[in-house]
């Protein structure tokens, strides 16, 4: 480009193949990381500087023509706001991104309609695979994927029956180790928040608290929304009564930390009026001051584990169909000081 001459060449393949000193078929194979091919380091290496040194950006679309595909992930998850996400949502990109591809995220607010909505959208726009963690179990939306050719992985959320790739934490063992951890300590007059029955780790978590105090008769439940505000309200309908628990075992962290803010709303101290315990083991609960007991979700792990899976299904050669694998992760219990004996 010559100076004050107003336009911007934008740098084409052919100038990254003529800076690395390669051929224009072996860039386009760099970039589309095709299936079993082998490049040497070097070369490698070569043409990922020249790309850098020229801001080489190639077309999405152009990139994908060669096989049918764009090397784009979607990434469908039910509430951005919640305290759950950020560490599932960073390990997805960042494994995505290592193997050259974009992450278009989606959040669908709890609403199968707009999940719909973006499932349909990240179709429209050819993305090569979806991680799904905002499943429910009436959602038609994996067939709607797979009907279009488009690769699936349930990420932190399973179903029923086991239709796609799925890794999940055991979401009834974590159930049935903190409600245990609280009978430990004395409590008799328990209390769960659970999510909605339709999302079956949620299910499975109520079980898990079913389970372990099926000798303790009347045990009240309140079914509340995953967020903060759905947890307060829960935990405020439980604990303003004349004999209120003295533990209380929530579904999500998330609910936990509207549990913390109802106790202060009424006055109570945590742990010495009600033991508090979760499920995710969200950062913000391990702040001092905080300290929530919690069943660890291993959301980073299962995050990238769910990407790995995902890319192996899209670079799998043309007929390698192979039955869904359930990958799950062992529940951990973290004990902090939100729980402690009742007085």
């Amino acid at each position: 480009m010559e100076p004050g001459d107003g336009h911007h060449k934008r740098p084409t393949i052919t100038d990254v193949a003529e800076r690395a000193g390669v051929t224009k078929a072996t860039v386009s194979k760099y970039l589309n990381r095709a299936h079993g091919y082998a490049m040497a380091a070097a070369t490698r290496e070569r043409i990922r500087a020249a790309i850098q040194e020229l801001d080489f950006q190639p077309s999405p679309l152009a990139r994908g023509l060669s096989r049918s595909a764009t090397s784009t992930i979607g990434l469908v998850v039910a509430d951005i706001r919640s305290q759950f996400y950020p560490d599932l949502v960073a390990s997805i990109q960042t494994a995505a991104e290592a193997a050259g591809y974009t992450l278009v995220l989606g959040s669908s607010g709890d609403d199968p309609g707009r999940e719909l909505d973006i499932i349909r959208s990240m179709a429209h726009r050819r993305v090569d695979g979806v991680v799904l963690v905002a499943v429910r179990s009436e959602s038609d939306h994996i067939d709607y994927l797979r009907r279009r050719g488009i690769q699936i992985v349930l990420a932190s959320r399973d179903l029923p029956e086991l239709v796609a790739d799925t890794v999940v934490v055991d979401s009834l063992a974590g159930g049935r180790a903190a409600t245990r951890h609280l009978r430990s300590l004395g409590h008799r007059r328990l209390a769960h928040v659970a999510g909605e029955a339709t999302v079956k780790p949620f299910a499975d978590r109520a079980r898990g608290f079913a389970l372990e105090t099926a000798d303790l008769p009347d045990l009240p439940v309140e079914v509340a929304t995953s967020t903060i505000e759905g947890g307060r309200a829960a935990a405020r309908a439980l604990l303003d009564v004349a004999s209120p628990p003295t533990g209380i075992f929530f579904a999500s962290d998330t609910m936990a930390l509207g549990g913390l803010m109802a106790c202060a709303d009424l006055g109570l101290r945590v742990p010495d009026d009600v033991s508090v315990a979760g499920f995710d083991n969200v950062t913000v609960g391990q702040l001092p001051g905080i300290g929530l007991t919690t069943v660890d979700s291993d959301a980073a792990r299962v995050g990238e584990r769910a990407t790995e899976l995902l890319l192996e299904r899209i670079l799998a050669p043309a007929g390698a169909a192979t039955d869904p694998v359930l990958v799950t992760r062992p529940a951990e219990l973290v004990v902090r000081t939100s729980t402690a004996p009742p007085r």
